[in-house]
């Protein structure tokens, strides 16, 4: 399973949640969604954080074919984080890095 696959299927474990998560060594790891409003926002649990201190990070959009939001590209580049975000209704994921700008997978989960 590719790291895209893997993050898309982490992703629709947690509907209709936004997911959230970190990548380490290649690899994604669901963590706890602490938002108050975990169906339309995530914020990763401190515990969780600080456990991975992450360098990339990862979550879902579980409605709607928008990617990125201003404030998800905001916290992002502050935090100097690679990002991604799965549109789930999309099955596209998207990868944001200070380096490398936006990338775009399609298809992911090959569901069209």
């Amino acid at each position: 399973m590719t790291l895209p696959q893997n993050i898309a299927e982490l992703c629709l474990s947690t509907l209709p949640h936004e997911a959230c998560g970190v990548v380490v060594d290649g690899k994604a790891v669901l963590c706890r969604n602490t938002s108050d409003k975990p169906d339309v926002s995530f914020v990763i649990s401190p515990e969780d954080y600080l456990r991975y201190r992450p360098t990339t990070i990862f979550h879902s959009h579980p409605t709607g074919e928008e990617g990125f939001s201003d404030h998800d590209l905001a916290v992002a580049a502050n935090m100097e984080l690679t990002s991604y975000v799965y549109i789930v209704e999309a099955d596209r994921l998207e990868r944001w890095s200070a380096e490398e700008g936006l990338a775009v997978f399609e298809n992911v989960l090959k569901k069209r």
